[in-house]
């Protein structure tokens, strides 16, 4: 009887474990939604009233474009190359200053995110 309910209680332990670590991977998940979300409709607001060039703005395109394949492929060093550039864009000026801070700001929430999903401090290199 012992070895039968030791058993039980180890089951119901590993199923309790389980489903903590499913319960904080979906919470993370939306945390990490919520942030993109967030950034995206910052990002796109403060475009609005920057003064960026077409290049600057084609540039932004890539690097987002850049982004989203390297978290697809998992490819590190293409959204470290994609997150350099953003960050010299928004840092050049073009921004303004509320808007630069506001999507700074939403940068470390994606980067926090991505670590809460456990991926480190990935997002390429985010400040």
């Amino acid at each position: 009887m012992k070895t039968a309910s030791r058993a039980g209680i180890l089951a119901c332990v590993t199923l309790m474990a389980v489903l903590a670590v499913l319960a904080l991977g979906a919470r993370a998940q939306e945390s990490m939604r919520d942030a993109v979300a967030t950034f995206a409709f910052d990002l796109h607001e403060g475009m609005k009233r920057a003064n960026l060039t077409p290049a600057q703005k084609e540039q932004i395109r890539d690097d987002l474009r850049s982004l989203r394949e390297a978290h697809q492929s998992g490819n590190r060093r293409q959204a470290l190359r994609a997150m350099m550039n953003f960050h010299r864009l928004l840092d050049s000026g073009a921004f303004q200053p509320e808007d630069q801070q506001r999507i700074s700001q939403d940068l470390e929430s994606l980067r926090q995110a991505k670590k809460e999903m456990g991926g480190g401090t990935g997002m390429g290199g985010m400040r």
